[in-house]
């Protein structure tokens, strides 16, 4: 049904959403759905009204219809209004359906979420008069994505849930420009996303700089700045991507500096060009996930420590905080990746999307006369994606076979066809019963793809250990 709140008829209130009855018991006896219900509705409001926020805002507004308990609940809970195809898919209904409901609902507002919605001219002003109604006051949640091209700014409306959003993800629009003084504060937001903006550099850093307690950033596709600096004492997780060049003059984001983060575990440049090309990280102590990085990333500075196109070619001192490692490996070149190994010692688990490069020939010898702390200590999980049993794959993966002393796991994500027959001769050819580590175990599984490296889903998720462990998460495992 597509007006939730707008129908009405003979039979009910003018402001209830017209609905059918739940049918009657054939025994005229309580049903078990009755009995829940009775059970479920002895709950506090309070309660219930948590409950009914978390329902689409047509299965919500059904509530109404249970009982004559449940009749107000609706319009006192918290709000939680997306307008998308199950609210309607005829722009002509989902106007008035959205204007009933934020002229009629009486209870706090959690969560307002416009996405691809097409900015023509006379939903602009729409929106400019949904952002404005009372029914929004205290927004903690805002999701806006615009599709019109060229795109259209942000209503400056929405500016005003700032000093209540907990989360907010803005795309497909113009972000407009931030004054100085007064500055935009934004005092409770933890979670921000930028996706598909343009935006000028004072805005962004204007932007950032009232984030007083921002935990995750995401910056993806943006144009109209060319460098971004972050200052953040709160910030653990942080998420960038490029976009392409639109024109000659189109200043797309090339630079990320990270120059105070004391909070920052995850820096993670993602998507198939893996990020700005240059990266400088001033002072981030606790740095522990980094990556994916690729030949995309012309510069990376890491306080001393210089890599240029993936080869390090200056290591005064490490970073010893890094145990997770995500990257990129032509080749896959061994060369490149004994010297990021000398980078980040303490590594623990190494994620490697190899891009295959017949020239390459991984002879290299290991000294023992020059240990590698990660090798001899640390590094428990190997996971090599794109494996094709070529030689310079066979002997790239061989050195850590033979050298990793503490290795646990290793995986081959395989890219063509394999049996039985097949993983026996890699295991032989790989020499297997030559392992350094005992306890080692080896894997070799369907290559699941370049998705879960380039565009990592969980980089915010706090909650995964590693968010490049698809195992850790049931949407990443395959069905």
């Amino acid at each position: 049904m597509d007006n939730v709140v707008a129908s009405e008829s003979k039979k009910r209130r003018c402001d209830e959403p017209e609905l059918q009855e739940p049918p009657a018991s054939r025994d005229g006896a309580g049903s078990g759905d009755d009995v829940n219900l009775e059970l479920i509705s002895r709950l506090p409001d309070e309660i219930l009204g948590s409950i009914i926020s978390l329902l689409p805002i047509k299965d919500a507004a059904r509530t109404t219809l249970l009982s004559s308990r449940w009749r107000h609940l609706w319009r006192s809970a918290p709000l939680n209004l997306s307008v998308d195809l199950y609210l309607s898919v005829q722009e002509r209904k989902f106007i008035p359906i959205v204007s009933k409901i934020l002229a009629t609902h009486l209870g706090p507002a959690r969560r307002l979420s416009l996405d691809n919605i097409c900015l023509r001219h006379h939903l602009y002003s729409k929106f400019d008069s949904w952002f404005r109604s009372p029914a929004l006051d205290g927004l903690e949640e805002f999701e806006f994505y615009g599709t019109i091209m060229p795109p259209r700014p942000l209503p400056p409306s929405a500016l005003r849930f700032a000093p209540t959003l907990r989360f907010a993800s803005i795309g497909g629009c113009d972000f407009p420009e931030i004054n100085a003084a007064p500055a935009l504060l934004l005092p409770r937001l933890k979670h921000l996303k930028l996706w598909n903006v343009t935006i000028s550099e004072a805005a962004i850093h204007h932007l950032l700089a009232g984030c007083t307690m921002l935990e995750s950033l995401q910056l993806e596709e943006l144009h109209g700045f060319s460098s971004v600096r972050i200052v953040s004492p709160t910030l653990r997780s942080i998420g960038v991507s490029v976009s392409y060049r639109i024109s000659e003059t189109d200043l797309v984001f090339e630079e990320l500096i990270i120059e105070d983060a004391p909070c920052l575990e995850r820096l993670v440049p993602f998507g198939a060009e893996g990020g700005p090309r240059r990266i400088r990280v001033i002072a981030a102590p606790k740095l522990m996930v980094f990556g994916y990085l690729s030949s995309g990333i012309s510069r990376i500075v890491l306080g001393s420590i210089i890599v240029k196109e993936m080869v390090p070619i200056s290591l005064i001192a490490s970073m010893r905080k890094v145990k997770i490692l995500v990257l990129q490996s032509i080749g896959p070149n061994l060369d490149s990746i004994v010297g990021l190994l000398r980078c980040f010692p303490c590594m623990e688990k190494l994620y490697i999307q190899s891009c295959p490069y017949k020239d390459i020939e991984n002879v290299r010898q290991y000294d023992t006369l020059d240990p590698m702390e990660c090798l001899e200590l640390h590094l428990k999980v190997i996971v090599l994606n794109t494996y094709q049993g070529k030689r310079p794959d066979v002997n790239f993966a061989k050195f850590f076979v033979l050298n990793a002393k503490v290795l646990k796991v290793m995986k081959f994500g395989v890219c063509v066809s394999f049996n039985k027959k097949w993983m026996a001769n890699e295991r032989r050819r790989l020499q297997l019963d030559r392992k350094a580590s005992r306890d080692a175990r080896f894997h070799f599984e369907r290559d699941s793809g370049l998705c879960e490296l380039y565009y990592n889903k969980h980089i915010h998720d706090m909650w995964m250990a590693d968010p490049f462990d698809s195992s850790l998460c049931k949407c990443c495992r395959p069905v």
